[in-house]
């Protein structure tokens, strides 16, 4: 039998052999050929928010978060994020990071004026990336302020209408009515010389 310190240095080499085998893989295996993408909206777009964003995927399908469907995944939105993601890493969740975890494939992103990355990254049902990554390309947005044409326009209006002269309307007069003719009088000779003509007197 084997002193123990030798036994035990025997014990340790083995696991270190069988340690790679052992390891759990490093994420969810991705699908071949598997590609997220922006439908919208476009890479160097301006845009008037809130923004529209609806997203697209290929070779793979969205589900819920929890649901352990193969080859499926639900997406996340990476605003403004610089650093990579490294298969098996688990997305965090904050402002920067947008989790879609009811398999949304549309959404309305409140941004603020100006220009913003947006990226799309594919998770699993642990929210952790696939592997390899199924992430797409980063596109750069410009976002105006929401409806500024239409409030400056509502502005201009609104001093237009304060400089504008006030005219008071006055109602107008009643047309004049017409007079009625004078009533004709009968002198009493003309009646008596037409009753004398009627009775044959002179």
């Amino acid at each position: 039998m084997l002193p123990t310190p030798a036994r035990l240095c025997l014990i340790l080499t083995a696991s270190l052999v069988l340690a790679p085998s052992l390891a759990p893989a490093k994420g969810t295996k991705a699908a071949k050929d598997a590609r997220v993408y922006f439908i919208s909206p476009a890479d160097g777009e301006t845009v008037t928010g809130p923004v529209i964003a609806r997203f697209g995927l290929r070779n793979m399908g969205v589900t819920h978060a929890g649901d352990d469907f193969a080859g499926s995944g639900h997406h996340h939105l990476l605003v403004d994020v610089d650093e990579t993601m490294q298969a098996g890493e688990e997305i965090p969740r904050d402002k920067k990071h947008v989790h879609y975890a009811a398999g949304e494939t549309e959404a309305r992103i409140e941004l603020s004026p100006g220009k913003h990355t947006l990226q799309l990254v594919l998770g699993d049902t642990r929210h952790l990336n696939f592997d390899p990554p199924v992430i797409s390309e980063k596109i750069m947005i410009t976002v105006s302020k929401p409806n500024g044409g239409e409030q400056e326009a509502r502005a201009t209006r609104s001093v237009s209408a304060r400089n504008r002269p006030q005219i008071r309307s006055v109602p107008a007069e009643p047309p004049a009515q017409p007079e009625p003719p004078p009533e004709t009088t009968k002198s009493p000779e003309s009646s008596d010389f037409i009753s004398r003509v009627f009775s044959g007197t002179k």
